[in-house]
């Protein structure tokens, strides 16, 4: 999968803006194309708006027109996103740090918002299921693993390969979103 490195104050600035974070997050989840007005609609946010952002976000090469139709004779442009990893720079310090560490911070915030609302659904719609199997719907796993350092790159290769194998839509996937947070928590990195 193609990486894009954000490496600008602009560039930064671009992908920050809470408004087109929840335009990516809606074509990312929603795996068909949508016009500006589809987008609109579904964020409560003008179309002229939605162009706005998204000229934005394709400057940084996010999102790209998938095709346009002629719907009762104007000619609507369909978008989708460019199914790229973003890489926001954490491990350089500069004067944008305490923007990409928010913008991290939000984003995981995301993703456990997101792991909420879908859980409510879930547990109201299957009230009366087995909530053993409620893990088929997502799930939240936190601890401690002990790894060597070959198993820690192991871990994280087999990580990333999966997440590039499933990262474009298909016939009958589901999209699951995710934030995963592994790191080295020994106290003494040296030893």
């Amino acid at each position: 999968m193609e990486k894009v490195k954000l490496t600008t104050k602009k560039e930064l600035s671009i992908y920050m803006n809470p408004v087109r974070q929840q335009l990516l997050r809606q074509l990312n989840i929603t795996d068909i194309p949508m016009t500006p007005k589809m987008l609109a609609d579904k964020l409560n946010i003008s179309a002229s708006g939605v162009q706005h952002h998204i000229k934005k976000l394709m400057s940084l090469g996010l999102v790209e027109l998938d095709h346009t139709e002629i719907i009762n004779g104007i000619t609507a442009s369909f978008y989708k996103p460019t199914y790229v990893t973003v890489q926001i720079g954490l491990e350089k310090e500069d004067d944008t740090t305490p923007q990409r560490e928010a913008l991290t911070q939000n984003l995981i915030s995301q993703v456990y918002d997101g792991f909420q609302s879908q859980k409510e659904k879930v547990l109201k719609k299957y009230a009366d299921a087995d909530l053993e199997s409620f893990n088929q719907w997502g799930d939240i796993l936190t601890g401690v693993l002990y790894l060597k350092k070959e198993e820690s790159k192991e871990l994280l290769n087999m990580i990333s390969e999966y997440i590039r194998l499933h990262s474009l839509p298909g016939a009958k996937r589901a999209p699951w979103e995710f934030a995963i947070i592994l790191y080295n928590a020994k106290e003494n990195l040296d030893d």
